[in-house]
Formats: C-alpha cells, structure tokens, sequence
C-alpha cells in the first residue's frame, strides 16, 4: 500500500466511461444519451463528477461520440474518443489513463449509468483513499463490490494491460492486500441502469 500521510489532499481524476455500445439497452438511443428528469445520464455524471472533490475530469465517448460528446459542451471536462470502443471497456479505460494529469496520484473510474450517483459518495472513496493509503478503493454494498473504482498511479502501468470487456476489476485478484473496501448502507448510489426504467424511476 502507498503512504496514506503523502495523500493528505490527493489529486484525483475522474475518468466517465461513457463509450460502450448498450447492447442490453434501448437500439434507438445510446444509454448515455436517455434522459431522467430531463438530464442525459452522460451529463448528470459529468456535473455530478465536477461537483466532487475530482480535479480533473476526462468523459470518454465512443458509440454515436459526436452526438454524446455535443450534450458536455460548456462543462470544465475534456471529451475524447475512443475509436476502440466495440473492443470493450478495458480500451476505454486506457484511452482514459492517456489524458491523466501527470501530477494526478489517482484515477478514479466512474461509469456514466449511475443515475443515483452523488458526489458525496465520490468524495468519501477519496477520502477513503487518502486516509487508507489503499492502491485501490472500491465501495461495497452487503458484502458485492460496486463501481466507481479508484486506482493509485502505481498501478496505472499494469491498467494499460488490461484487455477485454472489464474494466479496472481485473486487477482486484492480484492486489487484495493493497485493497480498501468502502462499506455503503444503501445501493442506490451503485445501482446501474442496464434497461430503460418503468416511469416513475
């Protein structure tokens, strides 16, 4: 595990992976772009990102990217695409870790269909990380690890070997000692959104 007294304040970047296909979602319109209470799901996570304690922000598009990238405009983030998107998430993740600010200690891994997601439960997984020293931190809800994933940058070479269709999870196995779990009373901050709800949601 790093030092938790060198991470006092900890810079962390907030990567939105919001690239993906949505192939179990609605054919007509990418997941990102389905809105709730009038908000796409791409845009409340960017502003709930620039909310929290995230100091930098990269969204990273990929299916129909013109059009998902076109709702950020305006926002304090940097949209970039991923041409690799139907290769699977772990090409996301490292276009991601491409555009980390070279002072960031910290990348953390936020995917773009959690529409209950806040920035308080952003800022405790840091806080959580700052206080743990952990390499990586990861919320857990009656004992099941949830997304969003933060990762140290001490980890961030073996990321960029990732491949396949999961995300940062595959580092979990080979790092359970430097692992932090962060206990959650409620599922609602974790809770996906795979099929378009049945109003109201």
């Amino acid at each position: 595990m790093a030092d938790p007294e060198s991470f006092h304040s900890p810079q962390v970047t907030g990567i939105v992976l919001a690239a993906g296909l949505s192939r179990r979602f609605d054919g007509r319109l990418p997941k990102q772009l389905h809105q709730i209470n009038g908000q796409t799901l791409v845009y409340r996570t960017a502003t709930v990102a620039l909310a929290s304690k995230l100091r930098q922000i990269v969204i990273v598009v990929g299916h129909r990217g013109a059009e998902v990238g076109a709702v950020l405009a305006g926002l304090a983030i940097e949209v970039v695409v991923n041409p690799d998107f139907a290769d699977g998430q772990s090409t996301s993740v490292k276009i991601g870790l491409s555009r980390v600010d070279a002072n960031a200690e910290a990348a953390m891994f936020i995917p773009c269909d959690l529409p209950n997601l806040d920035a308080e439960t952003i800022n405790r997984l840091v806080e959580s990380y700052a206080e743990s020293g952990g390499w990586i931190v990861v919320p857990v809800f009656e004992g099941c690890r949830r997304a969003p994933v933060l990762i140290d940058r001490s980890l961030f070479g073996e990321l960029r070997g990732i491949t396949g269709d999961q995300g940062a999870r595959q580092l979990f196995p080979r790092h359970q000692d430097d692992l932090v779990e962060v206990e959650f009373e409620s599922k609602l901050p974790f809770a996906d959104l795979d099929r378009i709800p049945t109003p109201p949601f």
